[in-house]
């Protein structure tokens, strides 16, 4: 879906009464939910149930992500899926709820290139003696 069209649709979300609304870029959803006091924006970070090796791995990157991105990390029960969260005012306005909804991507895009980075095999060095060759 286009950011265009999201503009569109969460205008009309802010607007409105709807309870949630949920877009999609490519596979991903993206969820916002309306709360008494707050918004809860939720972007799904990882499509597939994980093992207890891969949930390891993504969650040691949590909080060396909480440095420096706003999103919570949260477990799915039901489908055992990744989201990142972020808790938003009631009466936020578009530009901050566009201004986190880029960030929770950028945070999303970061986790999975480190993950992908983190999930190739370590390159295989000879080590070399700093003495020198007997001849």
């Amino acid at each position: 879906m286009e950011s265009s069209n999201w503009d569109e649709q969460l205008v009309n979300y802010l607007n409105g009464r709807e309870y949630q609304i949920t877009l999609f870029e490519e596979n991903d959803e993206i969820n916002l939910r309306r709360f008494e006091h707050s918004l809860l924006l939720s972007i799904q970070l990882t499509r597939q149930n994980l093992g207890p090796k891969a949930l390891e791995t993504w969650t040691r990157l949590g909080q060396a992500s909480l440095e420096h991105f706003r999103g919570a990390l949260a477990l799915e029960p039901a489908g055992g899926h990744l989201w990142l969260l972020q808790r938003l005012p009631r009466d936020c306005g578009q530009p901050q709820l566009l201004a986190s909804l880029e960030a929770l991507l950028n945070q999303r895009d970061t986790w999975r290139s480190l993950v992908e980075r983190l999930a190739r095999p370590a390159l295989n060095f000879n080590p070399t003696s700093l003495r020198p060759q007997p001849y």
